[in-house]
This record gives structure tokens, C-alpha cells and sequence, in this order.
């Protein structure tokens, strides 16, 4: 004669496999966070990365254009020069109102993004 489960018994079974399955689903949820700010990260980097190589070139086509008008190389380049001076000047000073909160704000709504299925 086989002995059923107690109550207890049963509802600690329930309990531990109950508790295991919010552990697991914590689990996914933070890897599939991860996974998002991951690709996020990537993509800006992608994006950042094939821009820079846009605005160097750009840059140099600038610097050659001024020297053809000025009729003088060094006086071209160092008009474009300053022209990065001045807006290394303007993110320097405005730093954490325009990147840094902006930046912070899409990770937060990256990582509490709610899900299309909830």
C-alpha cells in the first residue's frame, strides 16, 4: 500500500517548484535585458563607427575645398580645425545635458521596455 503525500508534503513540492520557476523566468528576463542593451550598444557603435569615417572624409573634402578658395593649404585645414575646436568646445561645456542623460534615458527605457506579448 503506497502512502499518499501529506498536505505539507504536496505544498512544499508546489512552493520549491513554484520558486524555482519565478527564478528561472528572473533569469531569462535579465539575460534577454542583456541581450537588448547589447544590441542597442552594437548598433550605436556600428553607427557611430561608419559616421566617424563620414565626417572624416567629409572633413578632409572641406579642408582641400577651403584651400583651393584660399589659395593655401595650411589656412584651409586650419579653418576646418578650428571648426572642430569650437564644437569640442560646445560638447565639453554642455557634456551631461545633451549626452549623458540622453544616453542614460535609452538604456532605462531599453532595460523597463515592456514586452508587445504582456
Amino acid at each position: 500500500m503506497s502512502e499518499r503525500p501529506s498536505f505539507f508534503e504536496e505544498f512544499k513540492i508546489i512552493v520549491v517548484s513554484y520558486l524555482e520557476s519565478k527564478v528561472l523566468l528572473f533569469k531569462i528576463s535579465v539575460y534577454e535585458k542583456i541581450a537588448k542593451v547589447t544590441a542597442v550598444l552594437f548598433s550605436s557603435i556600428l553607427v557611430a563607427f561608419i559616421g566617424f569615417f563620414m565626417f572624416l572624409f567629409f572633413s578632409i573634402s572641406l579642408g582641400f575645398y577651403l584651400s583651393e578658395l584660399l589659395q593655401s593649404n595650411a589656412l584651409g585645414f586650419l579653418i576646418v580645425g578650428g571648426i572642430y575646436f569650437i564644437v569640442f568646445l560646445i560638447v565639453i561645456l554642455f557634456r551631461k545635458k545633451l549626452f549623458e542623460k540622453y544616453i542614460t534615458d535609452k538604456m532605462i527605457e531599453k532595460l523597463f521596455e515592456k514586452e508587445e506579448n504582456d
